[in-house]
């Protein structure tokens, strides 16, 4: 009988153990549950907030010419003139520096590289992130020059009657080069060069009794495209469209920027077209990023002038919709559509929800985001700042 009750206790132990265990894991799975709730309402209250103004975290005085120019560079930016590059954290810090002489610089920057050339001149500098910089003097005037993410340099350059395409090494070594002829292949518009140096596509034009032709060429230089003359892998005629901008918007997407269209290309490692549109209205503007392309179109109506489309990179319309902003310039970083000119800052999320809008006292020359989220640089003819969105006026 003792070991008839000593069994019964013990079975009836085991099973208030499991009953405990069992309510701990339900408690947990509950709390954890909550917690996911709070963490995600809190989340989306961030990235749903509306905001009236700013309040300034840095501030720092420029010491540079009005002519210099400044571009994004990681969280921070790049700013560049004829006598030199130098790269800053949103607080004004210096990352890196390099001085030069050029008459007319332009930029490209991939990741930590950087890469300044002197249009319509012979010569560029590759910035590598941790302060080396190496001098290229190239054998012909540069139209345009691109930087990947190991420092391979691509580098369009007009040569009389010709046009060649060279690449370069991060330490300004030669790796390959093509030709084209203008009288047989036209007049290089644009080219684009893959974040992973190995692709590269180029837009054409030439003029033919009195009519244009447009063609877009892509290359690869990887194993895949040596079985390939020349390693051009695919071409697209455009017939009479003037294709003027062509990019690689990520490593493995190509979006063709034609004057009254696009198309969007996949090429992991041959081009294969996705998406093509042309549109009825003229088009303004033009923007992108690694996620999205998008356009402003002239609506043609006089309370609406403009009419935002942003595309993903499969060609489905994320959002349309009609504006009445004055703005000069615009771009996407993440998930926000930013204009502004020199006196009005509007940003945009991409469902069409207006997230800040807000009229400056001084002219602005640039503003860039540093977070994707609440935190930008502005920069006028004076200062420096780094900013971030309140939800009261200053």
């Amino acid at each position: 009988m003792a070991i008839e009750l000593e069994k019964h206790n013990l079975r009836s132990y085991e099973l208030r153990k499991r009953k405990h265990k069992r309510l701990i894991m339900i408690v947990t799975v509950l709390i954890g549950i909550a917690a996911i709730g709070i963490i995600l309402f809190a989340v989306n209250s961030i990235l749903h907030k509306n905001y009236t103004s700013y309040q300034v975290i840095h501030k720092t005085e420029r010491s540079d010419s009005s002519s210099a120019k400044y571009d994004r560079y990681g969280t921070g930016i790049i700013r560049y003139s004829r006598d030199g590059a130098m790269a800053m954290d949103g607080a004004g810090n210096l990352l890196w520096n390099g001085t030069f002489e050029m008459k007319d610089p332009i930029v490209d920057v991939c990741e930590k590289y950087a890469v300044v050339s002197d249009r319509g001149y012979k010569s560029l500098q590759i910035f590598n992130g941790e302060g080396g910089m190496t001098t290229v003097n190239v054998p012909n005037s540069i139209i345009k020059s691109e930087i990947a993410n190991q420092g391979v340099v691509a580098v369009l350059m007009d040569g009389n009657g010709t046009n060649h395409i060279v690449f370069y090494s991060e330490d300004g070594k030669e790796l390959v080069s093509t030709r084209t002829v203008n009288q047989k292949d036209g007049f290089p518009l644009d080219i684009s060069l893959s974040n992973d140096g190995r692709k590269l596509v180029t837009s054409y034009l030439s003029v033919n009794s009195g009519k244009v032709h447009s063609v877009i060429t892509f290359y690869n230089f990887g194993e895949v495209g040596k079985n390939y003359v020349y390693n051009m892998v695919g071409a697209d005629d455009y017939g009479q469209a003037v294709v003027p901008r062509i990019e690689f918007v990520n490593n493995n997407t190509v979006c063709a920027f034609g004057d009254d269209r696009f198309s969007l290309y996949s090429m992991e490692q041959t081009p294969k077209e996705i998406y093509k549109e042309t549109f009825n209205s003229e088009i303004k503007s033009i923007f992108y990023s690694n996620k999205y392309v998008g356009f402003v179109l002239n609506s043609g109506e006089d309370n609406n002038k403009y009419r935002i489309l942003l595309y993903d990179l499969k060609g489905n319309v994320i959002l349309d919709k009609k504006i009445n902003y004055n703005y000069d310039n615009i771009f996407i970083s993440g998930e926000e559509i930013i204009l502004y000119s020199n006196l009005e800052w509007i940003i945009l999320r991409a469902n069409g929800q207006e997230k800040f809008h807000y009229t400056f006292e001084n002219d602005i020359s640039y503003i860039l985001p540093v977070n994707n989220l609440d935190k930008y640089i502005i920069i006028d003819n004076l200062n420096m700042e780094e900013v971030k969105l309140t939800e009261t006026k200053k």
